[in-house]
């Protein structure tokens, strides 16, 4: 008799549960022509959100990181923008370039010009607002519902001094997109020359 176990969720991950929707976000497009994404969209919060929580799920293709399952014939996974490894270790990454969620309309926080928050109804005065700072970050978590890793985005925790108030209602979700990301793109902008 064959009997279906649920693994257990590895303590050193942080745990989520999903959901259909993600109305705590929205995708919009950006207009302010000093934004580096200008013309194309972004990651919004359309409410506070504290500091320590998940944001959404990074969903997309699961592929091998490296070898041969890289590139077929009807995609080259090596020029995404869009693809994050997932884990090293099992040669496992994640594509949203072809489908995925509102995570892939997250922004590196490099050159976006510093606009503050909405004003919140009954707050006696805005948030202190880091300028020129990721507020979230990509994270692997274990999915409760399916038993799995998987990629996700996740407000900053609250930091040692304490100063980190989270994202506030308006403001644009914005993650590092790391060194490798743009050591990457400065290669592919020398090789076109």
């Amino acid at each position: 008799m064959s009997e279906t176990r649920k693994r257990k969720h590895p303590a050193n991950e942080s745990s989520i549960k999903r959901t259909k929707s993600t109305p705590h976000v929205k995708i919009t497009p950006i207009t302010d022509p000093k934004h580096p994404a200008h013309g194309q969209s972004g990651l919004f919060a359309t409410q506070h959100l504290p500091p320590g929580t998940l944001i959404l799920p990074y969903l997309g293709h699961y592929h091998p990181g490296s070898g041969p399952g890289l590139q077929d014939e009807d995609y080259d996974y090596t020029k995404s923008d869009y693809d994050l490894w997932l884990d090293r270790d099992a040669d496992v990454a994640v594509d949203a370039a072809r489908a995925g969620n509102e995570a892939r309309f997250v922004n590196d926080y490099r050159g976006i010009p510093f606009t503050p928050p909405e004003p919140v109804p009954g707050q006696k005065k805005p948030p202190k607002q880091q300028k020129g700072k990721p507020n979230a970050e990509f994270k692997v978590a274990w999915d409760e519902r399916t038993g799995q890793k998987v990629m996700s985005v996740w407000v900053l925790p609250r930091g040692k001094k304490g100063l980190n108030t989270g994202i506030e209602r308006g403001e644009e979700v914005m993650v590092s997109y790391g060194r490798g990301f743009w050591e990457g793109r400065k290669q592919e902008g020398e090789g076109e020359n």
